[in-house]
C-alpha cells in the first residue's frame, strides 16, 4: 500500500466496480449501438477519465509500476484519439505520468501532439512532456497563480520553491472535483491524492529527493521507476 487514507480492501473494491459498472458497461453500450451518435466521443472520453482514475487507484493501492506502465499504454490509442482535453489539471497529470512512466519519445510525442490541441497547453506542460527542449516561451502558462511556486522550482533550478509548492499542493486544490473525497462514506470516489507534476518536475531537473520520500502527496515509487 501506498496510499494511507483507505484500505486495501477499499482500493480492490474501487477498482472492481469501476472496472465493471464504469468501463465495460460503457464499452458494451458503444459496442451493442446503445449510445446516440452525438454522446459516442463524450462516453469514449468518460471510459479515459475512468480509466485514469483506476490507474491512480492501483497506485495508491501499491500495485506494481511496471504493470500500471503497461495498462497506461494500452490506453493511448484510445487517448489520441478521443480526449477532450478541456481540463487542464487533468491535462498536466495525463503528461505527467507518462513522463514518470518512462513512456518512449515516440509516444511522448504523440501525447504532446494530442494535448496541444487545447487552449490551454502552455509551458508547464511542455516542460513536463520534453524538459529543456521546449520551444515555447516561458510566459505562455494558462494559470501562472497556482503553479508559481512550481515555475519557479523550473526556472530557478529552486527546490526549496517545489517542496513549498508540494507541502501546499492538496490545500491548493479545493476546487478540484476530487477534494476531500476521501471523507465520503456512502460512495466509492476516492482513488488517491498524488502531485504528479512534482515529481515530473523533480525527475526532469535530476533534484536529490530522499527527503521527500515519505512526503505524503509524492509519488517517490514512480519518480525513480526509469
Amino acid at each position: 500500500m501506498r496510499d494511507t487514507l483507505r484500505s486495501k480492501e477499499y482500493f480492490d473494491t474501487f477498482i472492481l466496480e469501476e472496472e465493471e459498472d464504469g468501463v465495460k458497461m460503457f464499452e458494451d453500450c458503444i459496442a451493442k449501438g446503445e449510445i446516440e451518435e452525438e454522446r459516442i466521443d463524450y462516453i469514449k472520453d468518460e471510459i479515459l477519465r475512468i480509466k485514469m482514475g483506476i490507474i491512480i487507484a492501483k497506485y495508491s493501492r501499491g500495485d506494481s509500476v511496471e504493470e500500471i506502465k503497461q495498462e497506461f499504454e494500452d490506453m493511448l490509442d484510445s487517448f489520441c484519439e478521443s480526449w477532450d482535453g478541456e481540463v487542464y489539471e487533468d491535462n498536466l497529470i495525463f503528461a505527467s505520468i507518462a513522463y514518470l512512466l518512462g513512456i518512449d519519445n515516440v509516444k511522448l510525442k504523440k501525447i504532446r501532439e494530442k494535448l496541444m490541441k487545447s487552449e490551454t497547453y502552455d509551458y508547464l506542460i511542455d516542460f513536463v512532456l520534453v524538459g529543456s527542449d521546449t520551444t515555447l516561451d516561458k510566459s505562455k502558462v494558462s494559470f501562472p497563480r497556482p503553479y508559481k511556486k512550481l515555475l519557479r522550482s523550473i526556472e530557478c533550478a529552486d527546490k526549496d520553491a517545489l517542496e513549498k509548492y508540494l507541502r501546499g499542493w492538496y490545500k491548493g486544490c479545493q476546487d478540484s472535483s476530487w477534494y476531500d473525497t476521501h471523507k465520503i462514506e456512502d460512495d466509492n470516489l476516492y482513488y488517491g491524492y498524488w502531485c504528479f507534476e512534482a515529481g515530473a518536475i523533480v525527475k526532469r531537473l535530476g533534484f536529490d529527493d530522499e527527503n521527500l520520500k515519505n512526503e505524503q502527496y509524492y509519488p517517490y515509487d514512480m519518480v525513480h521507476f526509469s
